[in-house]
C-alpha cells in the first residue's frame, strides 16, 4: 500500500521503501546525502561504515566498497547523492530541489559538480593530511562500536595512510596546505559574498548544490584550520544551519539567476574557472582509458594520465596525475543543458554562460559518451572519436582563457540583470 510522504510542494511515493545511508561523519559526500534525505522527507535509517555494516550492507549490494552507500529496501544502491535525485525525479516527480528555469539548473549544477569535486576535495584534505592525527582519532573512535581499541586503532591507521597516499598522488601532500588554506580562505570570502543576506544561494529555497557545499563546509568546520577560516564568516554558519534543518523550508521559491546579484555572478565565474579545465582534463582522460581498454564499459573510479595502456594523454597537466571520470560525466551533463531546447534560445541562460566564459560550452561534444548506472558509470556503445570532439574540448578551453583574462567589471557582470 502506497502513500504520500508530504510537504506543500514536495510529494514523494513511500511504496513502503525505506533507505539506509551508510557513511562517516568527516566525508562530505555523507552529508550531502543525509541533508538531501532528510529534506526529501524520506523514510531513513543511518549506519556507520563500521567493518560489520560494511560486510553486512554494502558488500553483497556492491562489488566494490564505496561511501557513502545509499540502500533502498528495494535492492537498488546508491553511491552518489545526485543519482538518487535523478531517480526520484524520473519516478516521483520530485523536484523541489532542482530549479526550474534553465539557467538556474545550470548553475545549480555546475556549483554541484565543483562543490563535489574541488570544495570537498580541499576540506578533506585539510581533514585527513594536514590534521592526520586527530583524522585518525576520529576514526578510530567510529570503528571502535564493533572492534576492539587495538584493532580499531591498526585499521584507522591502514585506512588515514591509504587516504593520505591518494591525495599525494593529486599532488596534495602536507607542503600544500599553506595554499590549498588560502584558496579556501578566498573561496570562503566569495560564497559568503554570493550569499548576502539571502536565506540561501538561489533564493528562499535551497537547491541541490548548497547541500554539496555545506557538506564541504562541515567536514572542514571539524578541522582547527576550517574552524580559524569559517569563524569570520558567521553569516555561512547561519546559512548551513538552515540547510540541516526541515521546518520552513519548503515555503519560497528558488529566484532566478537574473535577480542574482553581481557577487553571485562573480562566485559562479570562480567556479567555472576551477571546474571544467579539470573536467576537460578528465574527458581526455576517459577517452585515453577507452581506446587503451577496448571492449570495456564500466569506467573505474579513478584514471591515471594517459590511460592504463601508457599512452600520453592529448591534455597534459602537471597538477594532477588521476582524473576522475565524474568529472566527464558531469561536463556532458552541463553541455547537453548548456544547448538551446528545439532550438530556442533561453535569453537567461544565454547571458549567465556569457558571464561566466562557457558559451562555446553549448556545442561541446564529449569525446566519449558516459552514463550513470546506479553505482557507477559506463561507456556507451554510441562512442566515437571526432575531430569535432577535440576541437570543442579546445574552444571550451580558450574561451575559459580569455573570461580569466577579462576583468570582471561591472558592466559585463551586470549583463546577466534584465
Amino acid at each position: 500500500m502506497s502513500r504520500y510522504l508530504s510537504s506543500p510542494d514536495w510529494k514523494v511515493y513511500d511504496m513502503a521503501l525505506t533507505y539506509t545511508l551508510i557513511g562517516t561523519p568527516f566525508s562530505a559526500a555523507t552529508i550531502k546525502a543525509r541533508l538531501c534525505l532528510r529534506w526529501a522527507n524520506l523514510p531513513m535509517t543511518e549506519k556507520p561504515a563500521t567493518m560489520s555494516v560494511v560486510q553486512a550492507y554494502i558488500k553483497p549490494r556492491l562489488k566494490t566498497v564505496a561511501t557513502p552507500a545509499i540502500l533502498g529496501s528495494d535492492q537498488t544502491a546508491f553511491t552518489d547523492t545526485r543519482a538518487l535525485l535523478d531517480t526520484l525525479g524520473r519516478e516521483h516527480a520530485a523536484q523541489t530541489l532542482l530549479p526550474s528555469t534553465p539557467a538556474q539548473r545550470f548553475a545549480s549544477d555546475l556549483l554541484e559538480a565543483w562543490a563535489d569535486s574541488e570544495l570537498s576535495q580541499q576540506a578533506e584534505y585539510i581533514f585527513w593530511v594536514c590534521e592526520r592525527e586527530e583524522a585518525e582519532t576520529r576514526l578510530t573512535q567510529l570503528l571502535e562500536a564493533d572492534s576492539t581499541s587495538g584493532q580499531a586503532d591498526r585499521r584507522a591507521r591502514l585506512v588515514a595512510a591509504q587516504v593520505r597516499k591518494h591525495f599525494a598522488k593529486l599532488g596534495l601532500n602536507k607542503a600544500a596546505q599553506a595554499q590549498i588554506v588560502s584558496r579556501l580562505d578566498e573561496t570562503l570570502t566569495r560564497l559568503d559574498a554570493a550569499l548576502g543576506d539571502s536565506p540561501f544561494l538561489f533564493g528562499d529555497r535551497p537547491a541541490m548544490a548548497e547541500f554539496s557545499l555545506a557538506g564541504a563546509l562541515q567536514v572542514l568546520a571539524q578541522t582547527r584550520a576550517g574552524d580559524d577560516l569559517l569563524k569570520d564568516h558567521t553569516r555561512l554558519d547561519a546559512w548551513r544551519m538552515r540547510l540541516s534543518a526541515i521546518d520552513g523550508l519548503t515555503q519560497g521559491d528558488h529566484r532566478k539567476v537574473s535577480s542574482s546579484p553581481s557577487a553571485f555572478m562573480q562566485f559562479m565565474r570562480q567556479v567555472a574557472q576551477e571546474f571544467v579545465p579539470r573536467a576537460l582534463n578528465s574527458a581526455s582522460a576517459v577517452s585515453d582509458w577507452a581506446e587503451a581498454n577496448p571492449g570495456l564499459r564500466a569506467l573505474p573510479d579513478q584514471i591515471t594520465l594517459g590511460g592504463s595502456g601508457g599512452r600520453s594523454s592529448r591534455r597534459k597537466s602537471a597538477a594532477h596525475a588521476i582524473w576522475s571520470p565524474r568529472d566527464a560525466y558531469w561536463l556532458s551533463r552541463l553541455g547537453d543543458q548548456a544547448r538551446p531546447a528545439h532550438g530556442v534560445e533561453n535569453a537567461e541562460l544565454y547571458r549567465l554562460l556569457k558571464t561566466i566564459g562557457l558559451l562555446p560550452l553549448r556545442d561541446f561534444v564529449p569525446p566519449r559518451e558516459i552514463v550513470a548506472q546506479n553505482h557507477r558509470l559506463e561507456l556507451t556503445l554510441r562512442d566515437v572519436q571526432s575531430e569535432t570532439s577535440h576541437q570543442s574540448l579546445r574552444e571550451v578551453e580558450t574561451a575559459l582563457m580569455l573570461a580569466r583574462q577579462s576583468s570582471a567589471d561591472i558592466a559585463e557582470l551586470a549583463a546577466i540583470h534584465v
